[in-house]
């Protein structure tokens, strides 16, 4: 009912500023403040414009020029060109972003990320929700360490910012077409001008069509197809000289095949001869001889008729933004977010229903205001002062399909669903403040109380749409298994009841919850958490060209519920909050008449209650996954960046980033035994000491771009990059051969490209390749029931683009 409220009052305001009075989305650039600041990059680190030069922040920039180049449409590709950031496919189709380190490794769609997203300032309050927003894009801003003051509790990464291109004064429109291997083929466009003398407009669309690029392993079949549209409509208002609004609308429908994995191991879960309801594990079993992939990027294998999606997002946001007085301006962002879900996907890597997620359902409704106080940046002492809300709503619902796992002969069942109701609302207040205390020196502080309050309603059951294939029903199997452990205590489920048991313990033995301990139900979980994210730093700069920073902050993160298959509420359970402080000296220069830039930094974090997927024992089905705390773990890092022009149409430039990032307290679960009952029972040890998950070595990236006259109107260009890491790791683990197992390879990826263009930029051609020697690499590798996968990244891809611009 409220949301309903709050969906009306959105589009009353939009209304209002369509036929009234808005001006600008965001205090972020347009071209034209670009040229009022003679070419330097500018960013909204601080939501306001500022050179990046003067802010004493680690900040990554591409500009739309390196997006286009690079074929930078999404987080994915970001992740190869920006040092530091990682990204890593999961088996529900979800994202996990990881950025120094940090990242919530959650396939859940209501997981919050530890790296926010943003459009324009607007929040894309969960992962899933970014699949298709790179396009017609001015700029991507990565802000590294915690951004909690003025990006939220849930940025203990970082943040990353889309900066979508304006509105312009004069008439213009572009288009590009482009085709590439895969028989892909790539249409975008925008159109962009005044519709009067205070409004103006800036539509944009693009579409991408593809056949598959992976080939099954056992079969004649390939999985991979690409169908995507995505488009956005930007309105700037601004009736008076105080008064500026701006209305965005943008949505994208995503029907692109979800990729499958590769097979590279079997690990079976139950041993040769296993007895149980439904019979005896047989040696021929079918996943216990099934072949590995092959070791090539386009080799996988798939159950025929799986992966599928069709998902699909829409979004509204209104900025307004009114000056008070000649230097404070009062700034109200609103903002509304659908997504649709429907993902079937493979977890296995095999033909076999091991373990297939055979469609998941799922709907997000997020409101979000924002509401701040700012006097601008001419200032000698700035501050902000606001106040912010988000209320998000995540249904999810997913079935699996498992016939083909070593437990189902013993069990009996072969599918079962899952489902999650969620609720997530975050109050807060922040203020930042800056202060030049003399012409070379600023201090700064920041602050942001925070509650946040979650719940969950979840349940593991029966599912009509999904008929079994073994003797059991999932409802007829828990029945008869809790009858014979617990000889008639627990209650007997109805036929497509909960199947989850409340087997929760206080540490004194005695239940969680005497009303329904020992009773299958849906679990029921509330957090109400409580954080004060804060930041106090100075600046020095003792010359125009060069700047010293010296920055400590805290960012916390919300607690999280999984959406998950559990016998027992154990595996449903929650994740507290996680906090992480940032100790952070940097520098930014520029030498050789500014020919020469380089910037760098030093950090160490005290990571506190990282939260992550780990493996728990269930007592009848063994290790599965459920959320849990990591109680202290330190990350230690630098980072460089280096851009030189030594003359005229040349640029080159390097990045890297340095990380030592280690648990250092966590006993967690390393397998299990069976006790006289026949239950499962965890073994645990000490993981301190081991890397954390996506956090290579080191990353770099390494690139040369050369614009060049051919005649007085036309101009050719080449350009080349290697972007690569060191090894990583998928998962926590303390054993010497699951470390081997478990490794994300290391990997160099050469991109080129080179073209024509007219001199005035009003057409190219340009062709273009990426991970030009082929390079077989992945990007994940986790454990799926009784098979360990990976998921490879993409191999060559080459491709011609025409654009052209009036």
């Amino acid at each position: 009912m409220m949301m309903r409220h709050w969906k009306r009052a959105l589009l009353g305001s939009s209304i209002m500023g369509i036929l009234a009075a808005p001006a600008y989305a965001q205090s972020g650039a347009t071209s034209d403040d670009k040229a009022a600041m003679d070419g330097e990059i500018v960013v909204t680190a601080n939501k306001r414009i500022q050179n990046a030069k003067d802010v004493g922040l680690t900040i990554a920039v591409v500009d739309s020029a390196a997006l286009a180049s690079q074929r930078i449409a999404n987080v994915a590709d970001l992740a190869q060109a920006t040092p530091g950031l990682t990204f890593a496919p999961t088996p529900n189709a979800t994202p996990v972003y990881t950025l120094r380190g940090v990242g919530f490794y959650e396939s859940s769609l209501a997981a919050y990320p530890d790296v926010s997203l943003y459009i324009d300032q607007v929040p894309l309050a969960l992962p899933v929700m970014s699949s298709l927003v790179g396009f017609d894009l001015e700029r991507v801003e990565v802000l590294k360490g915690p951004q909690g003051t003025l990006f939220g509790n849930n940025a203990t990464g970082g943040a990353i910012n889309f900066i979508a291109a304006k509105p312009t004064d004069t008439l213009q429109a572009g288009a590009e077409f482009g085709y590439g291997r895969f028989n892909t083929f790539e249409a975008s466009g925008f159109v962009s001008g005044p519709l009067s003398q205070t409004l103006k407009a800036r539509v944009a669309v693009k579409a991408v069509k593809g056949d598959a690029w992976q080939r099954s392993s056992s079969r004649n079949d390939s999985n991979g197809e690409r169908d995507n549209i995505a488009a956005r409509l930007l309105l700037d208002w601004a009736p008076t000289e105080t008064v500026r609004f701006s209305l965005n609308v943008n949505g994208w429908r995503d029907q692109d095949d979800t990729q499958a994995p590769q097979k590279i191991l079997t690990v079976p879960q139950n041993a040769v001869g296993a007895a149980g309801f439904g019979g005896t594990l047989p040696a021929d079993w079918p996943i216990l001889t099934f072949p590995n992939s092959p070791k090539n990027p386009r080799a996988a294998d798939w159950t025929p008729g799986l992966p599928k999606a069709d998902n699909k997002f829409w979004q509204t946001s209104l900025r307004s933004d009114v000056d008070l007085t000649d230097s404070v301006t009062v700034t109200s962002i609103t903002a509304y977010s659908d997504l649709k879900f429907n993902n079937a996907t493979d977890t296995d890597g095999t033909p076999l229903a091991e373990q297939d997620i055979l469609g998941e359902i799922g709907r997000i409704k997020s409101f979000s205001q924002e509401l701040r106080l700012s006097n601008g940046g001419g200032a000698g002492l700035r501050w902000v002062v606001g106040v912010n809300y988000e209320n998000t709503k995540v249904n999810d619902l997913a079935g699996l399909g498992y016939q083909d796992a070593t437990s189902a002969p013993i069990n009996g069942i072969t599918v079962g669903s899952y489902d999650s109701r969620q609720r997530m609302k975050n109050y807060a207040a922040f203020g930042n403040i800056e202060y030049d205390l003399s012409r070379n020196v600023t201090l700064k502080a920041g602050i942001r109380q925070t509650k946040a309050k979650r719940s969950t309603v979840s349940r593991t059951f029966d599912d009509p749409r999904f008929l079994p294939v073994g003797p059991y029903t999932l409802t007829e199997f828990f029945n008869l298994a809790y009858g014979f452990i617990y000889g008639g205590i627990v209650p007997t489920i109805e036929e497509g009841g909960p199947v989850s048991l409340d087997t929760r313990l206080n540490a004194d033995g005695t239940p969680v919850d005497a009303a329904t301990y020992l009773t299958p139900g849906a679990f029921r979980g509330k957090l109400n958490e409580d954080s004060t994210s804060w930041s106090v730093g100075v600046d020095f700069k003792p010359a125009d060209d060069l700047l010293l920073y010296a920055n400590v902050s805290k960012g916390y993160k919300a607690g999280s519920f999984p959406t998950s298959a559990a016998a027992v509420f154990t595996g449903l359970d929650a994740v507290t909050q996680e906090s992480l402080v940032d100790y952070e000296v940097g520098f930014k220069t520029q030498l050789l008449d500014r020919k020469l830039s380089i910037n760098g930094a030093a950090f160490y974090y005290d990571y506190k209650d990282k939260q992550l997927r780990a493996k728990f024992v269930d007592p009848i089905f063994g290790a599965l996954d459920r959320l849990q705390n990591v109680p202290k773990s330190t990350i230690k890092g630098a980072e460089f960046d280096i851009v030189l022009r030594p003359t005229r149409g040349l640029a080159l430039s390097a990045s890297g980033t340095y990380l030592e990032a280690k648990v250092k307290d966590y006993i967690g679960t390393v397998g299990f035994t069976v006790n006289g009952l026949g239950l499962r029972e965890p073994v645990t040890a000490s993981f301190a000491g081991v890397r954390l998950p996506f956090s290579p070595k080191f990353q770099y990236s390494i690139r040369a771009d050369y614009n060049f006259p051919l005649s007085t109107s036309l101009d050719g260009f080449v350009g080349a990059g290697v972007n690569g890491q060191t090894k990583s790791i998928g998962i926590l683990t303390v054993s010497p051969a699951d470390r081997s197992l478990y490794e994300i390879n290391a990997r160099a990826l050469v991109n080129l490209n080179a073209g024509l263009r007219s001199s005035d930029g009003r057409w190219s051609v340009a062709g273009w390749a990426k991970n030009v020697f082929n390079k077989y690499y992945w990007t994940n590798t986790v454990q799926s029931s009784d098979v360990v996968i990976r998921y490879a990244g993409r191999p060559a891809e080459y491709g011609v683009t025409i654009s052209m611009k009036y």
